[in-house]
């Protein structure tokens, strides 16, 4: 056989065992981009299975747990946040602005329940003790403490992460109980005021 043939028949088996090549890589890289997005799109409906079935779960949750005695609930909530709870003796005041429940303890520390922020928290205050709103018969005297004295003030926030799974659905039934009305959040902070005889 003429050597130029054999020569150009090596090189078109050359280009077709190359074409084969490339066609099975092709294909192989057609069949795991399938197999990822299946894989992908599994992920994603059990996700969605997972997310509707904690919520069915939740909402049956929400209509079982039952709250007996808020202020029990919150002093267990102390202890949460805190490691210790000084007791909580009384609820002394319900406020709207900023939200809060007013609760005092056994040893006569004023603890503070709201959805505000902290740094919230502190501008409202001094906006309100600024002008002269806050008087000393008013339940946020104790609060005056964020503005002046907070370093004194320790802040304690609440949420699923660390007061349990159902947290917002308890503390919703609680805010409705004390407050008389939704708590329409997920967190919550305590403020632990220090008592009178800590104010100096």
């Amino acid at each position: 056989m003429d050597p130029m043939v054999i020569l150009v028949l090596e090189i078109v088996l050359s280009f077709i065992v190359m074409a084969a090549v490339i066609m099975l890589g092709a294909l192989t890289w057609i069949g795991n981009e399938r197999q990822h997005k299946a894989l992908e799109e599994l992920r994603m409906d059990v996700r969605q299975w997972a997310l509707g079935d904690l919520e069915i779960k939740r909402e049956k949750a929400a209509r079982e747990i039952k709250i007996m005695d808020p202020i029990s609930w919150l002093d267990d909530m102390v202890r949460k946040a805190m490691g210790t709870s000084p007791h909580i003796r009384d609820i002394a005041s319900v406020i709207q602005k900023p939200d809060a429940i007013v609760t005092i303890t056994e040893n006569g520390r004023y603890l503070v329940f709201s959805p505000v922020r902290p740094d919230q928290m502190r501008k409202i205050i001094h906006k309100l003790d600024r002008s002269q709103k806050i008087r000393d018969t008013s339940p946020l005297r104790p609060m005056r403490q964020l503005g002046k004295r907070r370093s004194k003030v320790g802040a304690h926030e609440l949420s699923a992460l660390n007061a349990g799974m159902f947290f917002d659905v308890e503390a919703d039934k609680v805010w409705k109980m004390v407050v008389k009305r939704s708590l329409d959040t997920n967190r919550l902070w305590i403020y632990d005021i220090p008592g009178p005889w800590e104010t100096s």
